[in-house]
C-alpha cells in the first residue's frame, strides 16, 4: 500500500517552495489544452470564460478605486487623499447643506412603496463620494447625459433627512442623537445607511 502511494506521490509536481520544484514542468493530466486549442481552430469560435464583467461591477470597482487612491484634483490632475477630501467636505457642509448653489442639483427622495416624496438641493460631490448607491446614480445621469429631476428611493423620508445632514456635516453624533429619540428614526437611519451604502466607519 505504501508502495502504490510512494508512486502516485511521486507523479504530482513539487510544491514552488521544494527544492525539487521544476518551473518548466506543466502538468495536463487530461489534455484539455490540446483539445480547445483544436475545436478553437476548427470552428473558429473562441472559447471565453464564463465570468462576465457587468456594468454595475465596473461602476463599483471605480468607486472603491476612489476610496483607495483618492480624487482626481480637475486643475492639476493630482489625486487628493480621500480622507482629506471627506475632512475638507464636511468642515463646509453646513454652508450648503439643501442650498440651491451653482453646482447643486435637484434631487427627489421617494419613500419605498410610498407615493410621497421629498425634494432636496444636492451636491453629487458629497453624496457620490461617501455612498455607492449615490456614486452610481451620478454616474448613470454623468453617462446617459440626463437634465432635470434625479430621483431615488429610500427606506425612510424621514430618516434619509437626517442621514443627508450626517454626509454633509460628517456630525455622526447629531445622527445618533436623533436615533436614540424614537426607534422608527433608528430603524430608518440604519436600513438608509445599508440600503445607500453610506460610508461609515465609526458604526
Amino acid at each position: 500500500m505504501a508502495r502504490v502511494i510512494n508512486n502516485i506521490y511521486s507523479q504530482l509536481p513539487s510544491p514552488p517552495l521544494s527544492p525539487l520544484y521544476n518551473e518548466d514542468f506543466n502538468i495536463d493530466l487530461c489534455g484539455c489544452n490540446e483539445e480547445i486549442k483544436k475545436v478553437q481552430e476548427n470552428s473558429k469560435i473562441r472559447i471565453e470564460s464564463q465570468v462576465k464583467v457587468t456594468q454595475e461591477d465596473l461602476i463599483r470597482a471605480k468607486y472603491i478605486e476612489m476610496m483607495e487612491e483618492g480624487i482626481e484634483d480637475s486643475e492639476s490632475g493630482e489625486k487628493i487623499p480621500y480622507p482629506y477630501i471627506i475632512k475638507k467636505l464636511h468642515s463646509i457642509g453646513k454652508c450648503v447643506i439643501n442650498k440651491k448653489t451653482k453646482d447643486a442639483l435637484p434631487l427627489r427622495v421617494y419613500e419605498a412603496g410610498k407615493e410621497i416624496y421629498e425634494d432636496f438641493w444636492v451636491h453629487p460631490i458629497f453624496l457620490s463620494s461617501q455612498s455607492y448607491q449615490f456614486f452610481k446614480l451620478f454616474e448613470e445621469v454623468k453617462t446617459k447625459q440626463e437634465q432635470g429631476i434625479i430621483e431615488i428611493e429610500v427606506p425612510s423620508i424621514k430618516a434619509f433627512a437626517f442621514v443627508l445632514y450626517y454626509m454633509y456635516t460628517g456630525d455622526l453624533s447629531k445622527l445618533l442623537e436623533i436615533a436614540k429619540l424614537d426607534e422608527s428614526y433608528c430603524k430608518g437611519i440604519m436600513e438608509s445607511i445599508q440600503y445607500l451604502e453610506i460610508n461609515i466607519t465609526k458604526f
